[in-house]
């Protein structure tokens, strides 16, 4: 069978997605322009975007054409479904919750599944988050079996495929009146667990339940060498608890004696669906697959390095959706100096939110019961 998006296909699967080059680089701009043109075959309102926006796939030569790319607001992608195929095709829908009861749907094919792996396969194994040893997992979000969220059970797997999964704790589990609880004293017990069987342990999830639980623990739990605390989500709603990242990797690394190299948050949302991830000096890389512009707020100009700005997300992998090119409510901009770490790839700085409204997703009531415990 002809492969429809070799350009795609292959730019998914690079390997060492965080070096670019000149080639990889060519192979994005590629498969940029192949979404494109399947998009606008495809979708009724590509059609109507790319003509308002006079725009056509065959504009994108080089990667500064990306900046003429139309984009589609995360906003519009909260109140309407945009579908490039028709629904039968799809093998995944995720759907986070928002306020207001809007929420987000997200559709993937088989194709654009294997891809969006692909690509995540690629970015761990480059960060040298790939492991064969036996893990204990500590994950700090809802229990999946009593949360029956789709997204949620999906984002636990993605993470726990790349370290084999000896045992599990959830922090967040369903108590006898069905009430939604945080087991604080669970989790420290499990972690005293953890620290005495001597395999590496993973905390996974949302940064303001980690830093509740170091707060509670009574005394240090030194966890094996190994172990790594991989955070995502951002602080939510406890934004009043919230403390600077650098606090955040010193306390943790203080209280659970893991390196604070070993603390990475990751970044990324769902209507987006590709992931970013720190490196060992804390700064966002961009794989070879991905390419984030800055836009002035006012007049949707791209903006050059160190400059603040909405930030632009484009990945092609997603036949099912037109998502190629997302305009995201977060502000930031593009790090003017290379990485200390090495790594080739452009680094990004978030500054915080845009607008007045957040934009919140599956994590928003974990986030309003962590105000609870304290």
């Amino acid at each position: 069978m002809k492969n429809l998006f070799p350009a795609s296909e292959q730019i998914s699967r690079i390997k060492n997605p965080l070096t670019w080059t000149q080639e990889k680089n060519k192979l994005f701009v590629e498969a940029c322009r192949e979404m494109a043109e399947f998009h606008l075959a495809q979708s009724p309102d590509i059609q109507s975007l790319y003509a308002q926006k006079k725009f056509h796939p065959s504009h994108l030569q080089t990667l500064e054409d990306l900046v003429h790319l139309p984009s589609i607001g995360v906003q519009a992608m909260k109140y309407f479904l945009l579908l490039s195929q028709p629904e039968s095709k799809s093998c995944l829908r995720l759907t986070s919750s928002g306020t207001n009861g809007q929420k987000t749907q997200i559709w993937f094919d088989e194709g654009s599944l294997q891809r969006v792996q692909a690509m995540l396969d690629g970015l761990w194994d480059q960060f040298g988050l790939v492991s064969t040893r036996p893990t204990n997992y500590l994950m700090m979000v809802y229990d999946p079996k009593s949360a029956e969220d789709l997204g949620i059970a999906f984002s636990i797997r993605n993470q726990q495929r790349f370290a084999p999964k000896k045992s599990e704790f959830f922090a967040l589990q369903k108590n006898s009146s069905t009430q939604w609880e945080f087991m604080i004293d669970g989790c420290i017990e499990t972690l005293l667990k953890y620290s005495h069987e001597g395999l590496p342990v993973r905390i996974c999830g949302i940064p303001s339940f980690i830093h509740d639980l170091t707060v509670a623990m009574k005394a240090p739990i030194s966890l094996p060498a190994g172990s790594y605390i991989l955070t995502g989500g951002g602080w939510k709603a406890a934004e009043g608890k919230k403390i600077s990242k650098e606090q955040f990797r010193k306390e943790l690394s203080e209280k659970l004696g893991i390196p604070e190299e070993n603390i990475r948050d990751g970044y990324g949302m769902a209507e987006h669906s590709a992931p970013y991830m720190e490196c060992t000096h804390h700064r966002f890389h961009i794989p070879v697959y991905n390419r984030i512009l800055v836009r002035d707020p006012e007049t949707m100009h791209a903006l050059p390095c160190g400059r603040i700005g909405l930030l632009e997300l484009i990945t092609p992998f997603n036949t099912m959706m037109p998502n190629l090119s997302v305009l995201s409510t977060d502000l930031g901009y593009i790090d003017t100096e290379p990485c200390p770490c090495g790594l080739t790839s452009d680094t990004f700085t978030l500054v915080g939110r845009g607008g007045l409204v957040k934009h919140k997703g599956c994590a928003i009531t974990a986030a309003e019961l962590t105000k609870k415990e304290t």
